[in-house]
């Protein structure tokens, strides 16, 4: 499931005229902008956390770093299992990449994201730092695009899933939800922002988090 779409036509059209050699369409403002097969694009680390009301952690996890590195590493897997992510730098190789080139002081586990966590205004650029750490570890995939997980939290199940639960005398749960945004670094524009949530699961079962990363990598690059 995607929510919260926000995206540039404009500059996604016109970017993936520049790199993907003439994509004719425009993106479907229903679902996630899907980035071409063979562009190169580096995948963050997801920055933060939120636990539920009730104090838990998504997945089951003990704290708030705990829950971050097991979404890592399912991103790392469910990408890995994608055909369109072949060109793609995922955290990990990011992570190393960086630990051996010590004039890069960047962390890509601690960016200046906060800023990001409200849907950008219209055509506005990204803010420094942000911009700057985001283009010196993007030269070094020699890529334009970056996929920056903001955060991740768990959502109870709405209205309409109760609803169905109890016709299906089945226990309504809710959902793992990443804000997450795609970025031209070259442009300093955010191309889209918005959420992608996971299957229905507990809060405390690593499920939440597994579903997440499959549904994130299988509607950015899909096979």
């Amino acid at each position: 499931m995607v929510a919260g779409l926000r995206w540039s036509a404009v500059l996604f059209g016109g970017l993936f005229v520049g790199v993907a050699g003439g994509v004719g369409q425009e993106p479907d403002p229903e679902r996630i902008p899907t980035i071409p097969n063979g562009v190169p694009a580096v995948l963050f680390p997801v920055q933060s956390t939120t636990p539920t009301p009730g104090g838990a952690w998504v997945g089951g996890m003990a704290t708030d770093r705990e829950t971050i590195e097991l979404l890592n590493a399912e991103l790392e897997f469910a990408f890995g299992e994608e055909e369109g992510a072949e060109s793609w730098a995922l955290a990990e190789t990011v992570e190393y990449r960086l630990s051996r080139n010590p004039m890069i002081k960047v962390d890509p586990a601690r960016l200046a994201y906060h800023g990001l966590l409200r849907e950008p205004e219209p055509h506005s650029q990204i803010y420094e730092p942000l911009h700057t750490q985001l283009r010196q570890v993007a030269a070094l995939f020699d890529a334009r695009l970056v996929v920056l997980p903001l955060t991740v939290w768990y959502r109870g199940p709405t209205d309409e899933e109760r609803a169905a639960a109890e016709t299906a005398e089945d226990p309504a749960r809710g959902r793992a939800v990443l804000l997450a945004a795609i970025i031209d670094v070259r442009r300093s524009a955010v191309l889209w922002h918005g959420t992608i949530e996971g299957d229905p699961a507990e809060a405390t079962s690593r499920s939440a988090l597994t579903t997440l990363a499959l549904r994130v990598a299988g509607s950015l690059a899909p096979s």
